[in-house]
């Protein structure tokens, strides 16, 4: 099991920080930027509806939603109706309240980090989590979150966030949930990794090999022929891996590697 560790801060310290945060962040942007940005939205919209994934563009300066394609409304229960997608304490309600400031502390220590990170090398990062959502009728279901900036200011600042959201299926109800914060150019982790009792890498360059071969159909005495070890060396990759990514199985680690850009 993962554990993790929020400074001793209470849930109700965590939603007054988090609610600062946003509330004195400020972004120096003009209409010409808004206008720039519209014209992107339609191909993101399409991306969306393709690959039949949730996607949400925040925008930090009106503290409003500029974007958002949800295909899990109905997979909730519930319908467009029902949701008011700028209403962002609407929707943590529906969070279960063990994994609330797991959320918070995630997203209020990702705010933090990218204030270290100058200009444009803020979107070389994403913060990666999952936390379990409330359906309409009362079961949770598990939601993988990645959210990163989209769009700087004029200043360097975060401006438009983007999230992407998939349903993570047949992961256990009551496991912990998972976060790290990863650039993905070089697919380093850079914080939360201590938690995870992991290196700067989710997987080591074997696993992700080990776990390409397995998305291939090899089998364990296939891919310790092919790579030149014991089965015994295979198989604790395979259990590595799945300790990593908190995933039952490999199908759920190869699905969960596929989402984030691993593989």
């Amino acid at each position: 099991m993962i554990h993790h560790h929020f400074s001793g801060k209470s849930l109700d310290t965590l939603k007054k920080e988090y609610r600062r945060i946003i509330a004195s962040h400020r972004c120096s942007v003009t209409e010409e930027d808004y206008s720039r940005l519209e014209s992107r939205l339609p191909w993101i919209h399409e991306l969306a509806r393709i690959e039949n994934r949730a996607v949400s563009l925040y925008d930090l300066n009106r503290r409003t939603f500029i974007l958002k394609v949800d295909s899990h409304i109905d997979l909730l229960g519930f319908n467009a109706k029902d949701v008011d997608i700028n209403d962002i304490g609407k929707y943590h309600a529906m969070i279960h309240v063990d994994d609330l400031p797991f959320m918070y502390d995630s997203e209020i220590q990702m705010y933090h980090f990218l204030r270290g990170i100058p200009g444009n090398g803020k979107k070389d990062y994403k913060l990666v989590y999952d936390f379990r959502v409330r359906n309409r009728d009362g079961g949770y279901i598990r939601f993988l979150h990645q959210l990163c900036p989209f769009e700087l200011d004029t200043r360097g600042n975060s401006w438009i966030l983007l999230i992407i959201s998939d349903v993570l299926s047949s992961y256990p109800e009551n496991g912990e949930p998972l976060r790290f914060i990863m650039n993905t150019g070089t697919r380093k982790v850079h914080l939360f990794h201590r938690d995870m009792k992991i290196a700067s890498d989710l997987l080591t360059r074997r696993e992700k090999e080990v776990l390409d071969l397995v998305s291939q159909g090899y089998s364990s005495d296939d891919i310790a022929g092919r790579l030149c070890v014991s089965v015994h060396t295979v198989n604790n990759h395979r259990q590595n891996i799945l300790v990593k990514t908190n995933t039952r199985n490999l199908v759920q680690a190869i699905t969960f590697a596929r989402l984030i850009g691993l593989l």
